[in-house]
């Protein structure tokens, strides 16, 4: 089992001014045999994102083509234990058929989500193998050796399909959903700030998160996220449309299975 750490979080302790922060409050998720399958820590101070670096990582991703993956490392004070950090550009599908063709029996993908929301489009992200010490060790060379800001390598992600993001259009705004394979994996952790809102709610009579949080950005997002014990998948509901309620983004999740 793998422990995975949520995507905002992911982008805080790579691009983060600190990666150390106190929770205040912790919300878990579980399944049915009662094990962690989310774990949102409500801090005192939320991390900041360091602007530089990220624009390094951005200036490094875009050399990817879609459907391209890479590896890319990052050298300086800010990146002390010499993380390489996995990105891949994913090719976007605008029908279900060309996502399914792509996924095959991973998940059968609505046209349609409760309220009158419409399918647009849809990426598929692929599980990275972390353990490479001899390509770590060759960017590290090529780093030190060239003075570069920072490295990258193209690589093949795994034939595990690590999670799906779909978006879908309505009238008031979009909906994204995104479908993340609990196969081998053991929890996800994500952070919340101490204005930001986590609770509790019910999904398909089972306990759920509902959680309203800021990215890093500064863009307001709600989500609701709840787990599927027979297909081993993590549902995450959200928008960023502020026309759009709690309410509704429940009401979609009651529908999906």
């Amino acid at each position: 089992m793998k422990k995975r750490i949520g995507l905002i979080v992911a982008v805080i302790l790579v691009f983060g001014v600190t990666s150390a922060y106190a929770a205040m409050k912790v919300y878990d998720l579980k399944n049915e045999q009662g094990e962690v399958v989310v774990k949102v820590e409500q801090t005192e101070n939320k991390t900041e994102v360091n602007e530089e670096k990220k624009s390094k990582f951005d200036q490094a991703r875009d050399t990817l083509k879609p459907g391209e993956s890479a590896a890319i490392y990052i050298p300086g004070p800010d990146n002390p234990d010499k993380r390489v950090f996995f990105t891949r550009i994913p090719v976007i599908h605008e029908t279900t058929s060309a996502l399914q063709q792509e996924t095959g029996s991973f998940y059968a993908f609505p046209e349609s989500l409760a309220g009158g929301y419409r399918f647009a489009t849809g990426v598929v992200n692929y599980s990275f193998n972390h353990r490479q010490p001899e390509l770590f060790e060759d960017m590290y060379k090529e780093a030190e050796q060239g003075k570069k800001d920072f490295v990258v390598r193209k690589v093949s992600p795994e034939p595990r399909i690590d999670s799906v993001a779909t978006e879908y259009n309505g009238t008031k705004g979009k909906v994204t959903v995104v479908i993340t394979n609990f196969d081998r994996m053991q929890y996800i952790t994500e952070e919340a700030g101490p204005d930001e809102t986590v609770e509790k709610v019910s999904v398909q009579k089972k306990e759920a998160l509902y959680v309203a949080n800021k990215l890093p950005d500064g863009t307001d997002m709600r989500t609701v996220k709840f787990y599927n014990d027979n297909s081993k998948l993590l549902f995450e509901v959200s928008t960023k449309t502020a026309a759009i309620t709690k309410e509704e983004l429940l009401a979609i999740a009651e529908k999906l299975n």
